[in-house]
């Protein structure tokens, strides 16, 4: 099957996105070839390292190498300054806090306003430092540039409280949240790709949101929360017309349809047994020796499972289409013999040169 080009799909999900390292050893070693990569969020991280890699393979390997780094050394640390603008806040008092203060360039509030918390929150809780520097090391935006096409969702922020509310609405039935933008990152500016693709992953209250273009833009996977728009990015490639997919999920339960994209063949990989496993935001943040290897394990398994039986089918189709073809030749090939035994036979019957009398 190594002649099959698909566009794939990398929905997000925090630390859920070990999964996809299952998904694409599985992929690798059935000789599926991708020709473009649509991410979200976590998706869009892993894209693009797969989408500067020179080969599947080694952009598998690079994958898989840079989970196992975040296994033993998860990604996550406090924003410090956030943290102790929270602290001075809350009026915490410590030892020699305000030679803190002055260093810091601080001053010590009386209480939490809002004003403050909007403020503290548009910093995000956790620095992005860490992913930072993981990305310098795994990602290559010089080969980006004559890689893979890679599209990313983002989310036109409304600021970071407004976010979280508009996704708990959604949640809940109340209210749809606005859908999410798509950004070709080879069409960007060099130096804005790091923004866009940190601004995918940015999950609003944790991650600062980026500015682009005279916008600030958060998690894509905000957009279109009931229906998973912006988490399962299928549009930019249907766009850019690649019409056969393979679509990841990183949740159980998925309220993504295909049946929505009838014009596409969606092959989609969804968890065949539960992909959470503590629940929450423990799941999305869960960067650990522990729940890493066993998603990226059950990553291997579901797509065995979800596209090796298609593969299988199509190559069972495949030969069945060959033989039909084989004993269609055959058959002319016999009525060809047929004719000229036939035409023998008259020439015995009847040899030129001679005359009935």
């Amino acid at each position: 099957m190594s002649n099959i080009e698909v566009g794939l799909v990398l929905s997000g999900g925090g630390a859920k996105g070990a999964y996809h390292v299952g998904v694409l050893k599985a992929l690798l070693e059935m000789g599926v070839r991708i020709n473009a990569i649509a991410g979200a969020s976590i998706g869009a991280l892993n894209g693009a390292v797969l989408a500067s890699a020179p080969s599947l393979k080694v952009g598998v390997e690079r994958m898989d190498n840079l989970w196992n780094t975040l296994a033993n050394t998860p990604p996550l640390a406090p924003h410090f300054p956030a943290y102790l603008h929270l602290l001075l806040a809350a009026g915490l008092r410590i030892n020699k806090l305000d030679y803190i203060v002055q260093l810091a360039g601080l001053k010590q509030a009386e209480g939490i306003g809002i004003p403050f918390i909007l403020e503290l929150l548009s910093v995000g809780l956790l620095s992005s430092n860490p992913l930072i520097r993981l990305m310098e090391q795994y990602f290559d935006p010089d080969a980006l540039e004559h890689g893979l096409p890679l599209y990313v969702s983002v989310f036109k922020s409304c600021g970071p409280l407004e976010d979280t509310l508009m996704v708990l609405m959604a949640e809940s039935g109340i209210l749809e949240s606005p859908e999410s933008e798509f950004l070709h990152i080879q069409r960007l500016p060099k130096d804005q790709q790091k923004d866009a693709l940190l601004g995918s992953a940015a999950i609003p209250l944790l991650f600062a949101p980026r500015h682009l273009n005279n916008s600030i833009y958060s998690d894509g996977g905000i957009g279109g929360w009931q229906r998973m728009q912006g988490n399962t990015p299928v549009t930019p490639l249907l766009q850019a017309g690649i019409n056969t997919l393979i679509v990841t999920h990183l949740c159980d339960g998925s309220l993504w349809s295909r049946h929505d994209f009838p014009e596409a063949m969606i092959l989609e990989i969804r968890p065949q047994s539960p992909i959470g496993r503590s629940g929450g935001l423990s799941d999305l943040l869960g960067f650990d020796a522990h729940k890493i290897p066993s998603w990226i394990e059950q990553g291997y398994r579901d797509t065995l499972h979800c596209v090796g039986r298609v593969i299988e089918a199509t190559t069972v189709r495949n030969k069945l289409r060959f033989s039909e073809a084989k004993l269609n030749n055959d058959e002319d090939q016999f009525m060809m013999l047929d004719k000229d035994l036939s035409e023998a036979m008259g020439r015995l019957e009847n040899p030129s040169g001679y005359s009935e009398k």
